[in-house]
């Protein structure tokens, strides 16, 4: 009967260290898949700010651009209409129709 109880007490201490060590790997695998999450949050945030600048970057840059051509656009209209003639006596009669008729 002793001997079945050392038997007993011997399997029960074998499965107590089986215990343990499944509670160490789950907390290691725990531990390591915290890490490696850390890890790719920072290296995405890193990628992310370096693409985000980048893109405003190049934002900016297209549209200084487009102002730059706006302005030189408007320019050219402006300068446009003042070599153009004009004619005040058809747009004053134009007017009297418009208005008055």
């Amino acid at each position: 009967m002793q001997e079945e109880i050392n038997v007993i007490q011997h399997l029960l201490a074998v499965e107590k260290d089986a215990a343990l060590l499944i509670d160490n790997a789950v907390k290691e695998a725990d531990s390591r898949t915290a890490q490696a999450k850390n890890e790719a949050n920072s290296l995405f945030k890193q990628k992310y700010d370096e693409c985000a600048v980048t893109l405003q970057n190049e934002y900016e840059q297209k549209l200084q651009q487009k102002k730059s051509e706006h302005i030189k656009q408007m320019e050219q209209f402006k300068t446009e209409l003042e070599g153009r003639k004009k004619n005040n006596a058809a747009f004053n009669k134009l007017l009297d129709k418009i208005l008055f008729e």
